[in-house]
């Protein structure tokens, strides 16, 4: 029987014979596995939660943009001596992760060099208590022609992420 569809039901009319490719009998398992989500890699942590504004805390996992491979050599989980990713790295993690529209540049910046917003110690001593304490280091993010972002990041080796705070440049 082919059911509903118009097309398969008049070439048995015309050939006498049921099309090979009729419906399932039985319903078919899932071609492909489904895409599992980490909450211990993909959720913001508590302690970057419910930041007062400007900031917004983020999650950027290591092998977002396929990079586990490519970072192998740069991020290093044994006796602390942790690296992070190149400006270039960084750029693949931030549009893989965050989808940005546009365009995006990254450059690590010296944190000095940064014109941080009001009570920025209490936000980025969070960061440092999810990530690597007194590791900080600071991004300059442009996405497209729009104004830039600053990311404060750290680096969680043990979930292999980096996590921190993004706000506007001042």
């Amino acid at each position: 029987m082919v059911g509903d569809n118009p097309t398969l039901a008049s070439a048995e009319e015309a050939t006498g014979v049921e099309p090979l490719n009729g419906p399932p009998s039985e319903p078919q398992p899932p071609q492909h596995a489904p895409v599992v989500s980490d909450p211990t890699v993909d959720t913001v942590p508590t302690a970057l939660q419910n930041l007062h504004a400007p900031f917004q805390g983020f999650v950027l996992a290591l092998d977002a943009a396929d990079t586990r491979t490519k970072n192998k050599d740069s991020i290093s989980k044994s006796g602390g001596n942790a690296s992070y990713p190149s400006d270039g790295q960084f750029e693949d993690l931030v549009k893989s992760a965050l989808k940005p529209e546009g365009p995006v540049r990254a450059e690590e910046i010296r944190p000095e060099a940064v014109k941080w917003p009001e009570d920025y110690r209490e936000v980025i001593k969070r960061v440092e208590t999810v990530g690597e304490p007194e590791d900080l280091k600071v991004f300059k993010v442009v996405q497209g022609k729009g104004k830039a972002e600053i990311f404060a990041v750290s680096l969680d080796i043990e979930r292999e992420r980096l996590v921190g705070v993004k706000f506007p440049e001042q």
